[in-house]
């Protein structure tokens, strides 16, 4: 029987010692509970528009909501469901009414901004008596980054995720057409491809329309162009600007310590005026600027474009559907190099939100177990087909993590690269299946297997596990690196609060986003890039860096 701490109300009659504790603040709380005696546990929940659940299974009631009722006797309850902005602005609204589910995932700003107003728990000790050792390797393996950015002073305020961005960016290029018009790509075997191989082929492509469509295009970007990240860099340019030996949106650390925007260097003036030679060559989509991501998206379903810049998952969320709407379909990943062969990237440990738990919740220790089941006993079963069956069901169907009640991910520092690789080895028959014990790595060796095995019949979802640990982890993350030609850039980077961003970060973003639309266009000229620089800089920009090079000088 769990132990259940209950608060004396109104006309019950208090002894002094009660009374001395409600005076100090220092009441017990009260568990609520279901008809069964569990304990119930409000989230708030993240969604996904493609989330792969089984007929009868949603969000508020799946797989995992049952174990954790089943193994915690918890009932967990949804205080609001959203995806993405609709998630953030409920969250918003929770903070400012004060009216907070027990659980849910916010981000850095967001959790500081709760542990200020006194809304959250602080889970020092909780986290230190409950968490799992594998748990805590896990953070060990980034020098335990993550969970200090989750302290305000020196308290834990969240459980943090884990995220390793690590590159490079990636094209995306339809195999099928490659194949169909007979163009051969990365001659030399060292998994990336030149400028003018990706413009050559861009431009094949759309000339000889390629999809069929009557429609197809060369390349499409998003209206933002660049991502600060290998995991943003999803339909953008980022690869190419990289290339360039250009970085944009990150803070980079010059030969005498000082920092530099990654997006005003003259590396990225080069990027854009390549760029806008594609724009102005018809190889680059001419409503760029005007369509949104969905717009893109769509356009890569439908068989419109057939290079896809994206990260090494991307086959995971994204091409799967284009894959699943026409089976023919298939996508070869590969990095883009410099005019001197390297292979430029990003590398930086990030955060994929932070779990809080309500002050007024009576068991925040409740909140360590579940991500201890879920991360760490779950995924180390050596059988998890009897263990967790329902669970086996869902990793046999790729149901989206986003299902879990804690939307977040929690691997171990490039681990993502190691168990890919070992998934590789053991689908192409270099080692036993058998022999890994990780349940993950296995699943995901067998889903390979099937594929290798007759493509023609595998299911879409097999093929994306394939896609994306062994064509583009093993063979292009893994491969740059064992053919030493990949060039690591660790920008600066905090998870503080910095001030002068929150003043002005929204503003001077907007005015990067609308100038390099303008120049990729032609709207305004590209030899304004210094006064754009200076415009950016009297914004705000200058004060964000000055504030942020106090904390690389610390």
């Amino acid at each position: 029987m769990k132990k259940m701490h209950k608060i004396l109300t109104g006309s019950v009659v208090l002894s002094s010692v009660v009374l001395l504790a409600a005076c100090s603040g220092e009441q017990d709380k009260e568990a609520k509970t279901d008809t069964d005696g569990n304990i119930v546990m409000t989230v708030g929940q993240q969604t996904q528009p493609n989330s792969k659940l089984p007929d009868g299974d949603s969000y508020a009631d799946n797989a995992y909501r049952r174990l954790i009722k089943e193994e915690l006797g918890v009932s967990i309850e949804s205080a609001f469901e959203a995806n993405g902005d609709d998630y953030t602005r409920q969250v918003s609204l929770a903070i400012a009414s004060g009216d907070l589910p027990d659980v849910m995932v916010v981000s850095r700003d967001e959790m500081e901004e709760l542990a200020d107003n006194d809304l959250i728990a602080d889970l020092t000790d909780v986290y230190e008596e409950y968490a799992s050792d594998n748990i805590k390797n896990i953070y060990n393996s980034f020098d335990n980054v993550q969970i200090d950015s989750a302290k305000i002073g020196d308290r834990i305020m969240g459980l943090p995720g884990t995220a390793n961005d690590f590159g490079p960016n990636l094209v995306w290029i339809r195999q099928d057409w490659l194949d169909d018009l007979d163009v051969q790509l990365d001659e030399d075997g060292n998994h990336a491809i030149t400028l003018e191989e990706l413009e050559s082929t861009a431009k094949t492509f759309k000339d000889k329309d390629a999809g069929g469509t009557g429609k197809t295009q060369g390349l499409a970007f998003a209206n933002w162009l660049t991502s600060d990240s290998h995991g943003g860099s999803g339909y953008t340019a980022t690869a190419i600007f990289n290339a360039f030996d250009s970085f944009p949106k990150n803070y980079l650390v010059g030969e005498d310590g000082q920092l530099v925007y990654g997006s005003n260097t003259a590396k990225t003036k080069e990027g854009l005026s390549y760029v806008k030679q594609l724009f102005d060559d018809g190889i680059l989509d001419d409503q760029f600027g005007t369509r949104t991501y969905d717009d893109i998206n769509a356009m890569m379903i439908n068989g419109e474009l057939g290079i896809i810049p994206g990260p090494w998952h991307l086959s995971d969320w994204a091409l799967v559907q284009a894959k699943t709407a026409n089976p023919d379909a298939a996508f070869t990943p590969y990095a883009i190099e410099s005019s001197d062969g390297q292979v430029n990237g990003v590398s930086k440990p990030g955060v994929g939100g932070y779990v809080v738990v309500n002050k007024n919740f009576a068991n925040p220790e409740l909140a360590i177990k579940i991500i201890n089941l879920l991360f760490d006993e779950v995924p180390n079963s050596t059988d998890m087909e009897t263990e967790y069956p329902e669970i086996y069901a869902y990793a046999q169907k790729s149901v989206d993590g986003s299902v879990r009640p804690m939307n977040i991910e929690m691997f171990e520092n490039l681990s993502e690269i190691s168990d890919a690789v070992e998934a590789s080895q053991a689908a192409e028959g270099e080692i036993d299946i058998d022999d890994i014990s990780s349940f993950t790595v296995k699943n995901n060796a067998q889903k390979i297997k099937t594929y290798l095995d007759d493509p023609s019949t595998a299911d879409p979802t097999d093929w994306a596990v394939y896609a994306s640990r062994l064509l583009a982890v093993t063979n292009v993350m893994n491969g740059v690196r064992e053919e030493n030609i990949y060039n690591e850039i660790t920008p600066f980077t905090t998870f503080e609060t910095i001030k002068a961003s929150e003043r002005n970060g929204a503003q001077i973003s907007k005015l990067e986003e609308e100038t390099f639309i303008k120049f990729v266009t032609g709207e305004e000229s590209l030899d304004n890039f210094d006064s754009y620089v200076k415009t950016w800089n009297s914004q705000g920009g200058q004060a964000i860096l000055e504030e942020m090079q106090k904390l690389a000088d610390e």
